[in-house]
């Protein structure tokens, strides 16, 4: 396929900062890809949106765009309250899409949109972007190398901590993005439980969550939304070595990211992005949202297969809805 005629639904911040600039930059390596139109409820942030980074069309209504449009693909990059609904719509039009997550606020949800999907026979990528950041890639080698020299990881700790930030959803709408990293780090989840702890001095909860991994690793997460700073860190350790991930974001203090291997007492970065004058830095691609639409494109066009597609996602999915509910879980 040489044409790519992409839409985006939803033209919020998550869109403008970060996957449109990434369509843009992409056209350096897809040549047919054209921004067909965006659509946002706001017809101020559509029409800037579009002026900005030369969609040819500009929409409030979906059902109105994916009407007038012929389409190849689209992204939808809209709030978790509207995703599975818009999701749905686009999917059952049989266009190739991108949901950011979660692309449903329920794993029935999902499970809805994963039957839409085998129905409709195309593509279907969940931006996850933790599993695209090079340093996280990185990670995962490090630990598939370990596991193959006869040293598989055994533990590890995490944390995902926020600063005032007090929607009910948390522990679903963002913390599965650290829950989703540790799968693809450690693989699958045979049993969580959830301790849910709510100071009285706090608006939010907190959640301490113990993983049993089938492979046999034990971890746990911290979610903490109301903590002083900003940051994802993931430290797993092995028999004499240890690797620990402290996540690229712009919004946390690690930024722009940090991989560091310990073995045998002696320490070896493996990579520092803070070498990088901040001139020289791809945020894009640092902090995995190019590498996933890269990765969808691809999947548009054929070269790859979805990952991770709804299935994949939906125990990530699972996981987070036990924790907002402060519970225990095991899976088959």
């Amino acid at each position: 396929m040489d044409r790519i005629r992409l839409a985006v639904a939803g033209a919020g911040y998550i869109s403008t900062t970060y996957h449109c600039p990434s369509l843009v930059k992409l056209k350096e390596k897809f040549p047919g890809l054209e921004l067909a139109a965006i659509c946002d409820t706001d017809p101020s942030r559509a029409e800037k949106a579009a002026s900005r980074f030369g969609f040819a069309a500009h929409y409030t209504d979906l059902g109105a765009m994916l009407a007038a449009q012929e389409l190849d693909a689209a992204s939808v990059l809209v709030p978790p309250s509207a995703m599975q609904a818009v999701g749905m719509e686009v999917i059952s039009r049989k266009i190739p899409v991108l949901l950011e997550k979660p692309p449903a606020e329920t794993s029935d949800g999902v499970r809805e949109l994963i039957a839409t999907a085998q129905k409709a026979g195309k593509p279907v990528v969940v931006a996850l972007n933790r599993r695209f950041m090079p340093l996280a890639r990185q990670a995962r080698d490090i630990i598939g190398t370990m596991a193959r020299e006869g040293c598989p990881a055994h533990a590890c700790t995490a944390e995902m901590l926020r600063h005032n930030r007090t929607e009910a959803e948390f522990a679903l709408g963002t913390a599965v993005h650290s829950i989703d990293l540790l799968r693809y780090l450690l693989g699958d989840v045979a049993a969580i439980q959830t301790d849910r702890w709510h100071p009285k001095t706090n608006v939010a909860p907190s959640y301490f969550v113990d993983f049993t991994f089938r492979s046999g690793v034990h971890a746990r997460l911290s979610i903490i939304p109301e903590s002083g700073l900003p940051v994802e860190r993931y430290t797993i350790h092995g028999t004499g070595w240890c690797l620990m991930l402290d996540a690229p974001l712009e919004w946390t203090l690690d930024y722009p990211g940090r991989l560091s291997f310990y073995r045998g007492g002696d320490n070896h970065t493996v990579q520092d992005n803070n070498v990088w004058p901040p001139a020289l830095r791809d945020n894009l691609r640092i902090t995995g949202f190019l590498g996933e639409n890269e990765h969808f494109l691809n999947c548009v066009t054929g070269r790859e297969q979805p990952s991770p597609s709804l299935t994949d996602c939906l125990q990530s999915i699972e996981i987070g809805e036990c924790v907002l509910a402060g519970g225990s879980m095991e899976f088959d």
